[in-house]
């Protein structure tokens, strides 16, 4: 019987090597598709984004060994070569899916690592969305319990600990070995919150793509026989001293009986940040009442985190780069109010530099309501309040639900936001081979079939 240094440790390892496919309920299946193919769709609609060129360029290309592909142009790489290059791809856009409960992540992020390690091993489909649901799982329960972001700490903390244990269970590690990886990927990986704050850098949109190469790096160093750090988290220089300053455990960990991490999260429409999908639905409602040319003030009503994420930050109220940009619920709003819509060309134009938008921001205030920010984040509110010249006043109000975000969009809505986006580097035949592989992925019989469907 192996000795663990805590009820946590046991949990999650436990967990990832007991959870079997027949475990799976039929729609957690299917939201997992949903979110391959979300998560792909935004991957290649950055194909010739400024970072993800980087990441290409600075990856290893291999010949031979163990390798996998950089999506795309199909160059091999190492194993966490091209889980780094796909999840910086997969990420840029800000348009993967996101976890919001106390903390928040983008669970997707380690997609680009599951399917690396998966065609490294040549795993089947069903191997490949065992290993992405348990990922999923572990980060959003962590998320759901651990204030890791409150307390200064970044999104790829929970990621990197989800990407080392699904990929332990590809690996087929033993007890020992998986509490090797998982203290190998908890001890060296701490990243800051400054990767959010300010201005922001291309590095934002890269931090959990870096966390998804350290997971795998870390199972595979355990997999070859690398010992980790004892007490990874309770000890005195462990996770939990280091970051949030009190033990913490997560809660239940689903077999079936209830949902999914990955039935959980919300699916995105727009590239902005989480916190800003709903502002932007809800300026597209007030924009049929009042043209924003006739707007001689508007107030936004949000809720505390809400605010502190995306609107506080003074670089916020006027963006100089895209990663500040698609942060920014003032430019979510005014794009949303000024143009009805926002897509990645709003931020490759640099929209939000334009004098329409910044006017409207220089008429524009924020308040925290008291009221959605007691209610949040089990129900997100956003309410706008705009002013004509003659002093009429018109009002658009939306809430999200977890209910909302456990149905998401439709499939129709997934399939369109998913052309749209490979239409810019991809024709429509062969976008939608990639659509119908992915959405019958338990049957294929190796994951490298999925990854050639992606050659742009």
């Amino acid at each position: 019987m192996e000795k663990f240094t805590s009820p946590l440790e046991a949990q999650i390892i436990e967990y990832s090597m007991s959870l079997g496919f027949d475990d799976l309920s039929q729609k957690a299946i299917k939201q997992a598709k949903r979110r391959i193919i979300d998560t792909i769709g935004g991957a290649l609609g950055a194909f010739g984004a400024k970072p993800v060129e980087i990441a290409r360029a600075v990856v290893p290309k291999v010949n031979s060994g163990r390798s996998a592909r950089v999506w795309g142009y199909l160059e091999k790489s190492t194993t966490e070569g091209a889980a780094f290059a796909n999840g910086t791809m997969l990420r840029y856009l800000d348009i993967n899916d996101t976890h919001r409960t106390i903390d928040g992540s983008h669970p997707s992020d380690n997609l680009g690592g599951v399917i690396a390690l998966a065609e490294a091993l040549n795993l089947n489909g069903r191997d490949t969305l065992l290993a992405l649901i348990i990922s999923y799982e572990i980060q959003c329960r962590f998320v759901d319990s651990v204030p890791f972001n409150e307390n200064g700490w970044d999104q790829p903390v929970p990621g990197v600990i989800a990407m080392a244990l699904a990929a332990g269970r590809m690996l087929n590690l033993s007890v020992s070995s998986m509490r090797d990886a998982l203290a190998l990927a908890v001890t060296p990986n701490l990243c800051t919150y400054q990767t959010r704050a300010g201005e922001l850098s291309m590095w934002k949109g890269a931090a959990a793509a870096n966390g998804a190469r350290q997971g795998i790096f870390a199972a595979m160093l355990a997999s070859k026989g690398m010992t980790g750090p004892f007490e990874a988290f309770d000890g005195i220089y462990g996770l939990w001293n280091q970051t949030v300053k009190n033990k913490h455990s997560i809660a239940p960990l689903s077999f079936g009986k209830s949902l999914f991490g990955v039935e959980q999260t919300n699916i995105k429409m727009f590239p902005v940040r989480d916190s800003c999908q709903l502002p932007v639905q809800t300026a597209r409602d007030l924009r049929k009442k009042i043209a924003a040319k006739d707007i001689k003030s508007l107030k936004i009503v949000t809720y505390g985190s809400a605010y502190k994420g995306a609107v506080e930050d003074p670089e916020l109220w006027a963006p100089k780069t895209r990663e500040t940009a698609d942060h920014s619920m003032l430019i979510a709003v005014t794009l949303g109010l000024i143009d009805g819509t926002i897509t990645p060309e709003s931020f490759e134009s640099e929209r939000f530099l334009d004098q329409d938008v910044l006017d409207l921001i220089s008429k524009t205030e924020v308040e925290i309501s008291q009221e959605f920010s007691t209610m949040s984040p089990a129900i997100r509110t956003c309410q706008l309040i705009a002013n004509n010249s003659e002093g009429k006043s018109f009002n658009s109000k939306r809430s999200l639900t977890a209910k909302d975000i456990e149905l998401g969009p439709s499939d129709e809505e997934i399939q369109t936001k998913f052309y749209s986006l490979t239409e810019r580097v991809m024709k429509n035949k062969r976008a939608k081979l990639l659509f119908e592989a992915s959405m019958d992925l338990e049957n294929m019989s190796k994951i490298s079939t999925l990854v050639d469907l992606t050659e742009v």
